[in-house]
């Protein structure tokens, strides 16, 4: 008989309200973390709620403003002193907040990396595309910042997206199933800023960072992922430094760092 694991963690861990892995025949799915999808949810409608009461006062201070613009329409929201006037401010804010938390948490749900894992492979679904990889073939496994990275066997990256869980509770779960955890990126020294025309990148390569930089600068978060994955066909991995892009050439067996398409 298949032994079946706990499927939540200590009562401890769900007291602080730690996204916690759902365990069952050797299988961890780890989603998106419920207490930060809460977050949004109340606390967006809830912050409209708050605004729609506090407009009408700030409006009517802002209106003593000898310099002030858009003074016609502060002026009309400051002239909504009755109670049945502020409960409509309340009601607008609210129904502001709730969609603004929802369109937030479908964002949230969609850019998320989901993860489930066993001991021989592990499936990714993000933006809706389901991808698969064995155990076997994953190299490394770590944070880069907010973003969870798997690498493949050759060092691309097999799989990059905002986390699911915490730190802790993401490396419990790979370690668990025997996959290769890494405190940081074993291929870290290896990055270079990107500087248009630098003789070490071909102009292909060139062509296709200006791309990215394009697509990124325009918010374009497909047309970069695409980019990306032409990239690393041909043998070079990219990530962000704040508003910088950084490469490297894929590692080889050795680890020299020579580019291997």
């Amino acid at each position: 008989m298949t032994r079946k694991e706990p499927e939540h963690g200590t009562p401890g861990e769900k007291a602080i309200g730690h996204p916690l892995p759902v365990v069952k025949d050797r299988t961890t799915v780890l989603g998106y973390p419920r207490g930060d999808l809460l977050v949004v949810l109340i606390g967006m409608p809830a912050l409209g709620l708050l605004l729609g009461a506090a407009l009408p006062p700030l409006a009517r201070r802002l209106a003593k403003a000898p310099v002030l613009p858009w003074r016609d329409g502060i002026t009309f929201v400051g002239s909504l002193d009755t109670p049945w006037q502020t409960g409509i401010a309340m009601a607008a804010g609210l129904a502001v907040g709730l969609v603004a938390g929802l369109l937030i948490a479908v964002t949230e749900l969609t850019e998320a990396l989901k993860l489930k894992l066993t001991d021989d492979h592990l499936e990714t679904d993000r933006n809706d595309l389901t991808r698969t990889i064995a155990r076997a073939e994953v190299s490394a496994v770590f944070l880069d910042g907010k973003d969870l990275v798997i690498l493949d066997g050759t060092s691309r990256q097999f799989a990059r997206g905002p986390r699911t869980a915490s730190p802790s509770t993401l490396a419990k779960a790979f370690r668990k199933h025997g996959y290769p955890w890494r405190d940081s990126d074993p291929h870290a020294p290896l990055f270079h800023r990107w500087i248009p025309g630098v003789p070490a990148l071909p102009a292909e390569a060139h062509a296709l960072l200006a791309a990215r930089k394009a697509a990124l600068k325009r918010k374009s978060a497909e047309d970069a992922r695409d980019i990306v994955e032409t990239l690393q066909g041909l043998g070079y991995v990219v990530r962000d430094n704040e508003k910088n892009q950084y490469w490297r050439p894929l590692a080889t067996a050795e680890g020299d760092g020579t580019a291997r398409p």
